[in-house]
């Protein structure tokens, strides 16, 4: 494919999340053009406000449910590239649809809305995770690639449902997610390829709007936990980390 050059526009979804902040700083700054997606118009504004240095090149619009059948047709129009980051990221579901479905139609659905509606885009690039790769069950020691699918997580929720592990629901949701992304370009053989990045845990500085501890992400609450701790042992769990 042809590289993308700025000022080309680009789609970052889910553009108010933690990971996709900086990946909105990184384009603007290197002279692309932005428009990214957003729950809310505060959120859109705080975006706004944040990268008021680029306001020529930066807008926001709201998607308010990305599982939402043609949730982005409208935004997709016009834009050259697209980087799909949107999709629930927490260990507190209760019923793991509620992970599940977003992760899956979100993905679908940008897809969907590139195909019909975006013909100069030829690449999506999709924020996966490690979790749809590295299964559980395998011995400490296994060497993961490109063509592993974690399984079990998988087998933990579609047997235990609800009462699965907080984290199998979300591990379940990416590699579902994933599989349906690699499945759509198999099947309608779209005019633009995907590529999927599988981070691990990410931690970094703070872009994206926080009011209090609280509201932290999942991933730097997890250290913020860990370094205001009083407890005396921190070593029963273990964490997978990148550093951006």
């Amino acid at each position: 494919m042809t590289a993308i050059k700025a000022p080309a526009t680009v789609l970052v979804t889910g553009a108010s999340g933690f990971i996709a902040v900086w990946v909105v700083k990184t384009f603007l700054e290197a002279g692309y053009t932005v428009r990214g997606t957003v729950r809310s118009a505060s959120k859109g504004d705080y975006l706004a406000d944040l990268f008021k240095s680029h306001a020529d090149k930066f807008q926001y619009v709201i998607v308010e449910d990305i599982a939402k059948e043609g949730a982005f047709d409208e935004a997709v129009k016009g834009v050259d590239a697209v980087a799909h980051t949107a999709s629930p990221f927490h260990f507190q579901a209760d019923d793991p649809q509620t992970l599940i479905e977003p992760a899956v139609q979100g993905t679908l659905g940008i897809l969907s809305s590139v195909h019909k509606y975006a013909p100069n885009v030829q690449r999506i690039v999709i924020t996966s995770s490690v979790a749809a790769i590295m299964d559980g069950s395998k011995p400490s020691g296994t060497v993961f690639t490109e063509n592993d699918w974690n399984t079990f997580s998988l087998r933990e929720v579609e047997t235990k449902g609800r009462a699965a592990a907080g984290g199998d629901k979300y591990r379940a949701s990416k590699t579902l997610a994933e599989k349906a992304a690699w499945a759509f370009v198999q099947e309608r053989n779209p005019k633009f390829d995907i590529a999927t990045i599988n981070p691990p845990m990410v931690f970094g500085p703070i872009l994206h709007q926080v009011s209090d501890p609280e509201s932290l992400n999942t991933s730097v609450a997890m250290l913020y936990k860990v370094l205001h701790t009083k407890e005396a042992d921190l070593t029963k769990e273990t964490l997978l980390t990148s550093n951006m």
